[in-house]
């Protein structure tokens, strides 16, 4: 999803869902949605309410693995991604929050979903603490344990103890300010080719 003021023509086009889409081609439905106001406020779960709406309508109308439906952001999208992950742990698998917080909701659900998180320490706009907060969050919803163990080949962890199903990986980089990583990709599809 895209960040503040972004749209969903810019996450379609020059950003290609993040670098997600030349790396799976066409083996994935990828949809672009576009908040109210260019951003993701979820203002009395509307956001949440739309996203709902707009994959059951997807999935009535295409053939679709109903495990395997992931949401990923930046900025505000990251944002929304953990508000998706908060609520709609019923109807998606794993979220790839990149920069976020959780200024976009996450009240009223004990929702459990897997989570790769990806924020810089230097990130002048959603401060490093607030993705920790978030990563914290889905910690503890997960049942995982402080231990963590190097996964991929840039600098994440994973939590280990977690629920089945539910990982919950952090990458956390000294530099890159408030963008989303080279990597982040990679990272992205490794993680999701998990749910198969």
């Amino acid at each position: 999803m895209h960040w503040r003021d972004g749209s969903a023509a810019d996450v379609y086009g020059w950003s290609g869902f993040f670098g997600l889409k030349n790396l799976y081609g066409d083996n994935a439905i990828f949809i672009a949605p576009e908040g109210l106001d260019k951003g993701w406020a979820n203002t009395g779960d509307r956001d949440i309410r739309f996203m709902r709406a707009m994959i059951s309508e997807v999935q009535q109308g295409a053939c679709t693995d109903t495990q395997r439906v992931f949401a990923t952001g930046f900025s505000f999208g990251g944002m929304m991604s953990n508000a998706i992950g908060c609520e709609m742990g019923d109807v998606v698998r794993a979220i790839v929050p990149m920069a976020g917080s959780l200024w976009s909701g996450c009240a009223g659900s004990s929702s459990k979903v897997a989570a790769l998180f990806i924020h810089a320490k230097d990130d002048n706009v959603v401060p490093y603490s607030a993705g920790m907060e978030a990563r914290d969050l889905f910690l503890k919803r997960n049942s995982c344990s402080a231990s963590t163990v190097p996964v991929g080949s840039n600098g994440c962890v994973e939590y280990q103890g977690c629920d089945s199903g539910k990982p919950v990986i952090w990458c956390g980089t000294e530099t890159g300010g408030h963008w989303y990583p080279n990597f982040s990709a990679q990272e992205s599809k490794a993680f999701f080719d998990r749910f198969k």
